[in-house]
C-alpha cells in the first residue's frame, strides 16, 4: 500500500500543467483533447506565461492542472493578481 502511494505521488509530481488557447466562442467547459497545448512543470509558470504572452487571434487561455482541474481565463487572472499584489 505504501509503495502504491509513493508511485501515485511521483506520477502527480511528473504530471504537467497544460495551457491551451481557445477562441472566445469556444463553449465547452472541459475540452478533452487539448491539441497544441503548452506544458509546464508548475501552475505558477503556466499562469505567468498565459498572462504575459499575446496569443494569435485574440484567443483565450485555459489551464488544466495536473489533477485535471480546468481553470478558465477569469480564474487565471485572479491567480495572477493575487501573486502580484
Amino acid at each position: 500500500m505504501k509503495g502504491e502511494q509513493a508511485s501515485h505521488d511521483q506520477a502527480q509530481e511528473q504530471a504537467s500543467v497544460r495551457l491551451q488557447y481557445w477562441p472566445p466562442s469556444h463553449s465547452v467547459n472541459a475540452p478533452d483533447p487539448w491539441p497544441d497545448s503548452f506544458e509546464f512543470d508548475s501552475l505558477d509558470d503556466a499562469v505567468a506565461f498565459a498572462m504575459t504572452q499575446a496569443p494569435a487571434g485574440r484567443e483565450v487561455a485555459w489551464l488544466r492542472t495536473a489533477d485535471g482541474e480546468v481553470l478558465k481565463y477569469p480564474q487565471i487572472q485572479r491567480l495572477w493578481a493575487t501573486r502580484h499584489s
